[in-house]
């Protein structure tokens, strides 16, 4: 995991970056859970998770506004339709 772990980085962004990436491991397996959700209580609670996650993305982004977002699950694509 820190395998890639680039010495130049900031820690601070480094430590975003690996913190993005279970973010987005996390959003997989909840995207996951939602479409096997048996009920719409349990629907309910799985979205909000998600946005928790998603939430949690926008926060890292105005952090570091360049470092690279990764496609939550359930979210809308960014920018424009092909």
């Amino acid at each position: 995991m820190f395998d890639s772990y680039d010495s130049a980085d900031d820690p601070e962004l480094a430590q975003a970056r690996v913190f993005l990436s279970e973010l987005e491991k996390h959003a997989v397996t909840l995207a996951r859970r939602l479409q096997t959700a048996g009920t719409p209580d349990i629907r309910q609670s799985i979205n909000g998770d998600l946005a928790v996650v998603r939430r949690c993305v926008d926060r890292i982004q105005r952090r570091f506004p360049g470092i690279a977002i990764p496609r939550i699950a359930g979210a809308p694509p960014a920018g424009p339709p092909p």
